[in-house]
C-alpha cells in the first residue's frame, strides 16, 4: 500500500488541512542572532521503524553562552550552535552527536527548513525530507516522511524553575527511503514514523525531568495512535504536567490530563553495556546505572475512556548533555522497547501493540 493510499484510507483524513496546519505551525522558532535569547533551545525529532531497525534523528539548534559554567553570568556573550544526533539500532544501539558551528547552519526564523552542515531537514509539498550522516559513525539516512495525522500543539508547558517549553507533535507518518548502518543498507517504504518539534528558553540541569513515548501500529489499517508525556521534578515526586493523546485516523480523538492518568514505574532496567553519545562524554558519566524503569504502566478510567498501556524496556542509549549553569550533566535515555495498549474510547475498543522508543530525561 502506498503512502497516499494509506493516507486516504485512514478515516476522515483531511490531506489539505494537514498540510496547512504544518505549513503554519512546524516552522523554525529560533531567536534572531544578536538578540537576547536567554538560552533558546529548539529541536526537530524523528523516529522511523523498519524491518530490522529503529532510527532516531534529531536536528537541534542551541543558543548558548561563552565561558565555562561559573562564568556564565548576565553579561556573557551568546553564540549559536547546532547538533545532529543520530541513533540507529539493529541489535544494539550505535550513533553519535555531531556539533556544528553557527556559520555552517541555515535555519532562519519562520523557515520550514534546517541545514546543519551537510545535513538537512525540510517540510514542503506535503512531506518532510530528511538527509543526515554522522561524521565518525557509519550511519546515514535519506528519507521522505508523509504525515497522516493532524498535529497537536501544546504551548507554554511549565517546568518547575524556568520558562515554559512548547511542543508540536505529529504522532504518525509514513516513511520511505534508505538507511545505511556500517555498510548494511535498509530500504524501506511506508513504514511507521513519528515527529515532534520542541522549543523554549529552558536550562539544562534545572530541577525537571520528563518521560515521553508513543505507539504506532505497523498495520496501516489500525487507525489508532498513542502519545504519552509527563514532566516532573528530577526526584519524580512532583508532577508538573502529564497527558495522553489519542488519535483515531487523522484526527485527535481524546486528550487526558493530570489526575485522569495514573503512571507507575516498576523495577529498573539493567544492561551490561550502555551506548553513550557523544562518545567523549562517557568519560564524565561512565557508569551503567540507568534511571529507566523496567516497565512503565499508564492507566486511565474516566467513564467515557479507559485504557492500560504497558511499556517494556529492552535497551537504552544515553545522550549526555553538559548542564548550562554547573559542571554536571543531564542524561537523556532513549529506550527501545515494546508498547501494548488496550482500551475503549466512547464505546469503541482499540488495541495498539508495537515496538517503540520511550525517552526518560533526568540527572
Amino acid at each position: 500500500m502506498t503512502a497516499m493510499h494509506a493516507l486516504r484510507d485512514l478515516p476522515d483524513a483531511p490531506v489539505d488541512a494537514v498540510r496547512r496546519a504544518l505549513t503554519r505551525g512546524d516552522r523554525v522558532r529560533r531567536v534572531p542572532r544578536g538578540s537576547d535569547g536567554g538560552g533558546h533551545k529548539e529541536w526537530f525529532h524523528y523516529c522511523i521503524y523498519g524491518d530490522g531497525f529503529d532510527l532516531l534523528v534529531n536536528y537541534s539548534l542551541v543558543d548558548e553562552l561563552h565561558g565555562t559554567p561559573p562564568e556564565r553570568g548576565p553579561g556573557a556573550r551568546r553564540y549559536e550552535a547546532a547538533r545532529l544526533t543520530m541513533l540507529a539500532r539493529e541489535r544494539r544501539w550505535v550513533g553519535d552527536v555531531d556539533r556544528y558551528p553557527a556559520h555552517t547552519v541555515r535555519a532562519a526564523a519562520g523557515s520550514p527548513e534546517v541545514r546543519i552542515g551537510p545535513n538537512r531537514m525540510r517540510w514542503g509539498g506535503g512531506v518532510y525530507h530528511l538527509r543526515a550522516a554522522l561524521r565518525d559513525q557509519p550511519v546515514e539516512v535519506d528519507a521522505v516522511l508523509r504525515p497522516v495525522t493532524m498535529p497537536s500543539i501544546v504551548h507554554n508547558v511549565a517546568v518547575r524553575d524556568g520558562p515554559p517549553i512548547n511542543w508540536l507533535v505529529i504522532p504518525r507518518l509514513l516513511a520511505s527511503g534508505t538507511l545505511r548502518i556500517d555498510g548494511r543498507e535498509h530500504r524501506f517504504a511506508d513504514v511507521p514514523a513519528y515527529h515532534d518539534h520542541n522549543w523554549g528558553r529552558f536550562r539544562w540541569g534545572r530541577d525537571f525531568a520528563w518521560e515521553w513515548g508513543f505507539g504506532l501500529p505497523k498495520d496501516v489499517g489500525n487507525p489508532w495512535s498513542f502519545v504519552f508525556v509527563r514532566l516532573s521534578d528530577r526526584a519524580h515526586t512532583r508532577v508538573m504536567m502529564q497527558g495522553v493523546f489519542l488519535w483515531k485516523g487523522a484526527r485527535e480523538q481524546r486528550v487526558l490530563r493530570g489526575s485522569e492518568i495514573t503512571v507507575t514505574r516498576h523495577g529498573q532496567l539493567r544492561q551490561d553495556r550502555v551506548a553513550k553519545t557523544p562518545r567523549a562524554m562517557a568519560l564524565i558519566a561512565p557508569g551503567r546505572a540507568i534511571d529507566v524503569p523496567e516497565r512503565l504502566v499508564i492507566e486511565a478510567d474516566t467513564g467515557d475512556t479507559s485504557f492500560v498501556a504497558t511499556f517494556e524496556s529492552q535497551e537504552a542509549a544515553q545522550v549526555i548533555i553538559p548542564n548550562d549553569d554547573d559542571l554536571g550533566v543531564t542524561i537523556i535515555n532513549e529506550v527501545a522497547g515494546r508498547l501494548r495498549v488496550r482500551g475503549c474510547v466512547r464505546g469503541e475498543d482499540f488495541v495498539v501493540e508495537c515496538p517503540t522508543i520511550f525517552e526518560f530525561l533526568g540527572a
